[in-house]
C-alpha cells in the first residue's frame, strides 16, 4: 500500500524481508519502478530504461509482474 501526503508517496511494504532490511536500516527513498503514466519496469533493463544513470544502484532479482500498488491520498491537516 501507498500513501501520499504533500505529493510524496510512502511505500508500506509487505514483504517481510524487505521489512526487517528497512528496520535496520530506516527508511528507503527511492523512485516508482516507472515514471507517471508509464508500465512498471518488471526488470532491470527496463528500469535503466526509464531512469539510466539517475538511479545510484540496481538490485538484481526475479522478474516482477505484480499489480501496481494501490495510492491512497491525503489531503485532511493534521493537528
Amino acid at each position: 500500500m501507498s500513501v501520499i501526503i504533500r505529493d510524496t508517496a510512502f511505500r508500506l511494504p509487505r514483504p517481510k524481508k524487505l521489512v526487517d532490511f528497512l528496520k535496520k536500516t530506516g527508511p528507503l527513498v527511492a523512485p516508482s519502478a516507472n515514471p507517471e503514466g508509464l508500465k512498471p519496469a518488471e526488470n532491470i533493463t527496463q528500469a535503466k530504461k526509464y531512469f539510466g544513470s539517475n538511479v545510484n544502484f540496481y538490485l538484481a532479482g526475479k522478474t516482477l509482474k505484480s499489480e501496481p500498488s494501490v495510492l491512497i491520498e491525503i489531503n485532511k491537516k493534521v493537528k
